[in-house]
């Protein structure tokens, strides 16, 4: 075995690569608040896998997309835990976004020599939100149409180029087939590409830095990144893959009813997104329209964060910094707990949702009974 490994070294150099990732110097030791890259990172590869898997049975266009996943999810062997591992793995992969972010700007990990990795970072940030946006609509159910066609309508209000902006995102003047099939291709193909690369590149950069020490490290002994740091990563990955396993085996991912344009469906975000929601909802924020709350306040806020580099080089910016963030993150929250409170407590969304409900549960009860039409789920 070892002539083996001694004769694949020679012509490959493994070893050196090997040595290279593994004994990484890690400044005052091997900490838990270094977890959350390595578990991102995971949670993008758990997506990859399932993804692949759902690409196998999933067919794009407004006919075939929800009977294909409608398939996946009652008649693929194991594919309802397949799609409900892709699903949860992709909302875990926003939580740890946010924590990944706070870890950073806290430790100020993004002051010099590392400004460069934390644009590439926000550029990341980006792609993942473009998956999550992408990927709600590739059902093409009730709650995805819905949800995606205010998503589109928003892009529309942007000034000068909003009109040509929605039309290119909906493949033309009509939200259909076009829509459905150019979501698809950036979900299962450029941005997962986008992002494998600019991880790649965020990875080098990072490492030709290494880690920020925090304060109450500094004269601490250095440890490598290999045993301790991979170990407590490896924990923090199946922490994250223990929780959306339970998720999928508990709650299978939902699918609503076909999507239709004829219904009164209650139209929401996935919970992620509920915050803007209701910042659109405030009257003094709709009186300005809808450029001023979805994309003017938003590219002000991005704003300052690009520029916190620059801001945190004083002492006094790095504490603007963290509080601007925790104000961010509270203000996220609050409007996050403000939507789902007025929902729960709003009769006639409820209704709706209930007859939402009653819809989706019906047409699967058909499908099963009767075998879905040539013409697709809809004649149902």
């Amino acid at each position: 075995m070892k002539a083996l490994l001694d004769w694949l070294d020679h012509r490959t150099g493994y070893k050196l690569l090997v040595h290279e990732a593994l004994n990484e110097p890690i400044p005052g030791g091997a900490r838990w608040r270094y977890i959350t890259g390595s578990m991102l990172t995971f949670t993008f590869v758990v997506q990859v896998m399932t993804g692949f898997f759902l690409w196998t049975a999933y067919s794009p266009s407004t006919q075939t997309a929800w009977e294909s996943v409608y398939y996946i999810q009652h008649e693929m062997t194991y594919g309802w835990l397949v799609r409900g591992v892709h699903h949860y793995a992709a909302q875990a992969m926003m939580v740890l976004l946010g924590m990944h972010f706070l870890q950073v700007i806290w430790d100020g990990a993004y002051r010099a020599p590392r400004e460069v990795n934390f644009w590439l970072g926000l550029i990341l940030m980006q792609i993942v939100i473009g998956l999550s946006l992408t990927g709600y609509l590739l059902p093409w159910d009730q709650k995805g149409y819905y949800a995606t066609k205010v998503a589109t309508n928003i892009a529309g209000s942007a000034p000068v180029i909003g009109p040509q902006l929605q039309q290119i995102a909906q493949g033309g003047a009509a939200y259909g087939h076009h829509t459905l099939t150019r979501f698809f291709a950036l979900h299962a193909g450029l941005l997962p590409a986008l992002l494998t690369a600019f991880l790649a590149l965020h990875v080098y950069v990072f490492r030709r830095h290494g880690i920020t020490v925090p304060h109450n490290a500094e004269g601490k002994p250095a440890d490598t990144f290999w045993p301790k740091q991979v170990l407590f990563d490896a924990v923090g990955c199946l922490v994250v893959l223990a929780v959306v396993m339970y998720f999928a085996l508990t709650r299978e991912a939902e699918l609503t009813a076909p999507a239709d344009a004829g219904e009164d469906f209650p139209a929401r975000p996935e919970w992620y997104f509920l915050f803007l929601f209701r910042f659109l909802e405030f009257p003094a924020i709709s009186s300005q329209g809808v450029a001023f709350g979805a994309i003017y306040v938003p590219t002000l806020l991005m704003l300052v964060v690009f520029l916190m580099p620059i801001i945190g080089k004083s002492r006094a910016g790095h504490y603007f910094n963290r509080a601007f963030l925790v104000v961010l993150l509270a203000g996220v929250a609050v409007l996050t707990g403000m939507t789902i409170h007025e929902d729960n407590h709003n009769e006639s969304h409820q209704a709706k949702l209930k007859f939402a409900e009653r819809d989706a549960h019906r047409i699967v009860e058909l499908a099963m009974r009767e075998q879905i039409p040539q013409n697709g789920a809809r004649e149902l």
